[in-house]
């Protein structure tokens, strides 16, 4: 193997994985590389991939104009540093120095035309699997794409190049193999940091199939992405030969600019470190401000007033304010309520199963335990509809195939649809293939009760899952439950609330330390969060229940006039989902001040005092608290990096190869992260650009620092300043961990 092919396996490796639509959930596009200094990685992005990872000069000084940045937290120094940047070095790629230094007869770039071949080359393989993807190296990505363009004369055609198919046809045969032509020729002066800013380099042109394809490697164990990483190589490759070939003075000052800044490449790189401090400074500054708007009371007394209801919903933020109009509507209807937060799958590791295909339930990081079989299920039929009138260009084809009948639905306006999931007494559940025994789901139940810290039961406790009902939308299962692995919390609230209510179960629950009284049952419902319904999963729900959550409701709806906006295809923003996320929170949601704004905290309830040993804080750190970086930084960098790390106009999402992403129009590179309507209201950025502030309630601080030892992953992030973490003190104070 060559030292390149080398380089370019760790390279790959650094792609984070994107979701396909259907299981569409929130990943940190930087999650690799966590285990770097975060500004260190910043500035890598910006040289090789000319990536922002915080916001421009003009966007801190307009904060700091309007109040959003505290003047004593701004040095004059500070302001010197931004006033005197000058321009950043970058890395270019062939591509970018052909375009640059060529005198084109014809305006279209090489470098768009080479993102926009590769990523049609990658649709058609990805869009018909049993063609292209059988066994064999024959039908390798690679291979596919080599056999495209060897017999396509229509690049050569369009880019007005005579000798094209040429050089195509000396492309060597494997991936293997074109590393080690490359490193032998024009990448023969560059070392290993240098292959590696260039092999990143090469990739961050093809961000968007990279995840895609990360995401297959490792769920099928595929080696698409090195393929792509080698089909986007080949492609510098022949534009090099192109060039020489083509006039002997613009390949010397190609062929000069590109080894230059290869032999340069560590002072440039020093040079975007240093710009790129000031940025940083600036970015802190803002960060600190806006925590101050996060207010806490002191520790209230024990009460020892019991609940009659108790409801757990997810840590989601648009949960957290339901959670507060659902207590104060138990208030008003004289039903004392309390909430608790938990991640929406519930701490139940499901799955479901059909005729079609296997889906998960459970965070993006996890796998599921045990999966729902379900038989007869009329699936096929909803998704060929769901894909007929849920994406711009299917929508009018959808109306020609069902006729006029759907006219009056357009204009009046269609609900999307909202997964409620099914299950019954008949429904089966399987363990490693096996049916689950009484005293494996019992087990499971007992996990469940013990993560969401029940130590006593009300007379009703309803689990709430959460789901979203778009119309138009290809990235409406991002605005699902992301503990759901983009699903609705339904089937989990579901088979819970069905498996507590067991009298088999119950008695079995007593060994694991639950005695659940007689009295205490179990209800399920979901939270749809685009108007703020909800739904019972559950039969004969008591009367003063539903009251008291259709008051919550309706108080929010009023509120925030969100009773029609999910009804209508062409709604731009239905709902703006996780949009102004900035904290996890782990303690009593009570110690959250009225002032405090909703939909800004991840709630998930927690009690130091009962975790002496730091055992479920480290669980939470490792899997609720990395999910939720992962949320907060697809928010971030949306707004930072809108062209690279997100995915355009959803007016303008096309579906591509089986829904394993969308092209903002018809070409393009694959696009990545969230939709600008997710992050923008068209005057101003609705999700402000705050890295994850993690606030953990507890007297000691050395139980924190136990839980961030054991914590890997989270530790990685927390000790290299991709978040920050603060331990909440008995008077209300923010105390930073240091």
């Amino acid at each position: 193997m060559s030292k390149l092919a080398e380089v370019a396996a760790q390279a790959v490796a650094n792609v984070a994985p994107q979701w396909p639509l259907p299981q569409w959930v929130a990943v940190n596009p930087l999650w690799e590389f966590r285990h770097r200094p975060l500004p260190e990685v910043a500035a890598e992005w910006r040289y090789y991939g000319d990536v922002a990872l915080t916001m421009s000069a003009e966007f801190y000084l307009q904060q700091a104009e309007q109040g959003g940045i505290d003047a004593e937290l701004i040095s004059e120094d500070m302001r010197l540093g931004l006033l005197k940047l000058r321009e950043t070095p970058r890395f270019y790629n062939v591509s970018h120095l052909v375009d640059r230094y060529q005198q084109r007869r014809r305006k279209m770039l090489w470098h768009d035309e080479v993102v926009f071949q590769i990523s049609q080359s990658c649709g058609l393989f990805m869009q018909f699997p049993r063609r292209f993807q059988g066994q064999g190296s024959a039908s390798s990505l690679y291979q596919h794409w080599l056999t495209i363009s060897r017999a396509d004369r229509g690049i050569e055609t369009l880019m007005d190049e005579e000798d094209l198919n040429q050089l195509f046809a000396g492309l060597p045969d494997t991936p293997a193999a074109l590393f080690q032509a490359c490193e032998e020729t024009y990448l023969a002066s560059a070392g290993d940091s240098e292959q590696r800013y260039y092999c990143q380099a090469l990739l961050t042109d093809v961000l968007g199939w990279a995840a895609a394809l990360s995401y297959q490697d490792r769920q099928y164990g595929s080696d698409w992405l090195i393929q792509l990483l080698a089909i986007r190589m080949a492609w510098d490759f022949i534009l090099w030969q192109l060039a020489e070939m083509t006039n002997a003075d613009v390949f010397a000052s190609i062929a000069d600019h590109f080894r230059q800044q290869l032999s340069h490449s560590e002072q440039a790189l020093e040079q975007v470190s240093e710009r790129q401090a000031v940025f940083w400074q600036w970015q802190k500054a803002y960060e600190k401000t806006q925590l101050k708007k996060l207010q806490f009371k002191p520790a209230p007394e024990v009460s020892a007033d019991k609940p009659e209801l108790q409801a757990v919903f997810c840590i989601d933020v648009r949960s957290e304010r339901y959670r507060r109009a659902l207590q104060a509507a138990g208030q008003a209807q004289g039903l004392p309520t309390r909430t608790k937060g938990f991640a929406g799958f519930f701490g139940v590791p499901l799955g479901r199963e059909d005729e079609q295909q296997r889906i998960p339930h459970v965070p993006g990081l996890l796998s599921p335990s045990f999966y729902v079989k379900q038989q007869g299920t009329d699936a096929p039929l909803k998704d060929l509809l769901s894909r007929a009138f849920n994406s711009p260009a299917s929508m009018f084809t959808g109306v020609e195939a069902l006729g006029l009948s759907k006219l009056v639905e357009l204009i009046k306006g269609k609900p999307g649809l909202l997964d409620t999931a099914t299950f019954n007494a008949d429904s089966e559940i399987y363990h490693n293939g096996q049916p689950v025994t009484c005293d494996q789901l019992a087990e499971m139940c007992a996990q469940a009760l013990a993560g969401m810290q029940f130590t006593e039961f009300a007379e009703h406790v309803v689990l709430v899952g959460h789901g979203a009902k778009h119309s138009n939308n290809a990235q409406r299962a991002g605005m699902n439950c992301g503990a759901c692995g983009g699903q609705t919390g339904a089937l989990s609230a579901r088979v819970l609330c069905h498996l507590l209510n067991q009298s088999a179960i119950r008695q079995r629950l007593s060994a694991h330390g639950y005695n659940i009284p007689s009295n205490t049952a179990f209800y399920a419902a979901l939270h749809e969060t685009v108007t703020d319904e909800v739904f019972w999963l559950s039969d004969d729900v008591p009367e003063k229940l539903q009251a008291t959550f259709k008051q919550a409701s309706g108080a929010l709806q009023q509120e925030h006039n969100r009773a029609t906006r999910a009804n209508h295809w062409a709604e731009l923003r239905p709902e703006w989902g996780l949009a102004g996320n900035q904290a996890l929170f782990f303690g009593n949601a009570r110690r959250l001040s009225e002032q405090n704004p909703q939909g800004h905290t991840f709630l998930h309830d927690y009690d130091a005092q009962r975790d002496t040993d730091g055992s479920l804080l480290t669980a939470l750190l490792s899997a609720p608290g990395l999910v939720a970086n992962w949320i907060n930084w697809q928010y971030y960098t949306a707004v930072t990096e809108p062209a690279r790390l997100g995915s355009g106009n959803k007016l303008l999402h096309n579906r591509v190869a089986n829904d394993i992403g969308v092209f903002e129009g018809n070409g393009g590179d694959l696009r990545l992260g969230l939709a600008w309507q997710s992050v923008h209201d068209g005057e101003d950025f609705v999700h402000k650009p705050l890295r994850l502030s993690v606030i953990i309630e507890a007297d000691d601080e050395a139980l924190i620092h136990k839980a961030l030892a054991q914590a890997s992953d989270f530790n990685q992030l927390y000790q290299h300043q991709w978040i920050d973490v603060y331990r909440l003190n008995a008077r209300g104070d923010l105390c930073p961990i240091e």
